[in-house]
């Protein structure tokens, strides 16, 4: 009766210290990396400012999306995902009214 006792306190014991060191290393191995290494967030190139919009010199460009969306011809998927970056990432830049801002997301909608 002893003896089981011992055996069964001997794996008992085995199963915390496997346990402990398990957690151990898990906690060990991925908390070093992820507290060292510090996140950098890159834009996609579409995204970027272009050397106009650094500037503030839009006219062109807005002339541009204008005549695209008044236009009767309905766009290209390549022109809608331009000009639905530029309007959610940089429309402030092309200080489009809410007139123009319609008639744009209605372009985009064909």
């Amino acid at each position: 009766m002893e003896n089981e006792k011992k055996n069964t306190l001997s794996v008992v014991i085995v199963i915390i210290i496997v346990v402990v060191v398990g957690v151990w290393l898990y906690w060990g191995s991925s908390g070093s990396g992820a507290s060292t290494e510090t996140p950098t967030a890159t834009l996609a190139p579409a995204l970027q400012l272009t050397t106009q919009e650094k500037t503030g010199d839009v006219s062109a460009k807005r002339a541009e999306i204008l005549a695209l969306v008044r236009s009767d011809t309905p766009l290209t998927q390549e022109q809608k995902a331009e000009i639905g970056g530029i309007m959610l990432t940089k429309a402030n830049l092309y200080n489009f009214n809410e007139a123009e801002r319609g008639v744009i997301f209605t372009a985009l909608q064909r």
